[in-house]
């Protein structure tokens, strides 16, 4: 399994090598409902998502068995698991988080890997409750990719989490 209830931040830099270098990508900092479908908040989030995309290309272009490209999702290629990551866990924000956006995407880079996240404002959710007794299956595909994606997969907090992160190790 590749979910992790019980894996930090902490942990997960320390395995990646972390060299001090973190992104942050701020999406929504209001705390109220997103007009996730006005041009301006599509085209503030997908800018976000690129951003991430277009930083792990320069950095890591080499180790990767093929750049990262969001395009890899709407094609079914998961074996692009930042694409899949980026797209799943942000849908999963956009649709049920109480704000309806992310807040911000989080990246931080290693010389063995990175971590990538997506944080949201406001409530949590029980992500191990989710996890376990496979709730909301069916509306959506975050919780399948995340148990079978070769990255680990682990939260800020498994029964409040606002923080979903995907380790990824070369």
């Amino acid at each position: 399994m590749v979910i992790h209830f019980n894996h930090s931040l902490q942990q997960a830099l320390k395995n990646i090598i972390h060299n001090d270098e973190h992104h942050q990508f701020i999406v929504h900092e209001d705390e109220n409902i997103a007009k996730n479908n006005s041009t301006e908040f599509v085209n503030k989030y997908g800018d976000c998502k690129w951003k991430v995309v277009d930083i792990l290309n320069e950095n890591y272009g080499l180790f990767l068995d093929e750049p990262v490209d969001l395009h890899n999702w709407l094609n079914f290629n998961q074996n692009d698991e930042v694409a899949y990551f980026l797209s799943e866990a942000g849908s999963n924000v956009l649709n049920y988080s109480q704000f309806k956006a992310p807040h911000k995407f989080h990246l931080w880079l290693g010389q063995k890997g990175f971590v990538l996240a997506i944080e949201q404002k406001g409530s949590g959710f029980p992500a191990e409750e989710v996890h376990n007794n496979k709730v909301k299956e069916g509306e959506g595909a975050a919780f399948d990719f995340y148990r079978n994606c070769k990255s680990k997969i682990f939260f800020d907090d498994k029964d409040n989490a606002k923080i979903v992160y995907l380790e990824y190790l070369f």
